[in-house]
């Protein structure tokens, strides 16, 4: 899997949501591209809080529409949303104390990883309220 094949299976028909997922991996990318080619600059923190910021408004928008539809399955898709907003935070803090350097895992596949995880458990579900928007 790859940032840009997680763009299709991103997609929930919901034309909002599916905006915010490209907006999510386009700065995923971004992130991405300036670790590989400068990785000990500021501008990747600076890309790790746009990140935080993305991924926020995300869960964000993602709440307030299975709060607003009544999604049954709202406390366990927030609760990994919260999971998911720890794990970007730990990412940001391991990239500044110097450890990703020596991880053994790449940015881009620990990305990769990190939301490929959550579209599979969580997201794809939220396609049964495309329906009803």
């Amino acid at each position: 899997m790859s940032l840009a094949s997680l763009k299709d299976e991103l997609r929930t028909g919901i034309d909002s949501l599916d905006q915010e997922h490209c907006k999510l991996v386009g700065v995923m990318e971004e992130l991405c591209d300036t670790f590989d080619n400068a990785p000990s600059t500021g501008a990747v923190s600076d890309l790790f809080d746009v990140l935080y910021a993305q991924v926020s408004a995300q869960f964000a928008l993602e709440e307030r529409l299975m709060r607003e539809k009544k999604y049954a399955f709202y406390d366990s898709h927030k609760t990994d949303h919260e999971r998911l907003l720890e794990q970007v935070r730990h990412m940001m803090e391991a990239y500044e104390e110097g450890k990703c350097a020596d991880c053994g895992m790449s940015l881009r596949t620990c990305l990769e990883t990190w939301l490929a995880d959550h579209v599979r458990n969580a997201d794809t579900a939220l396609r049964s309220l495309a329906d009803e928007v």
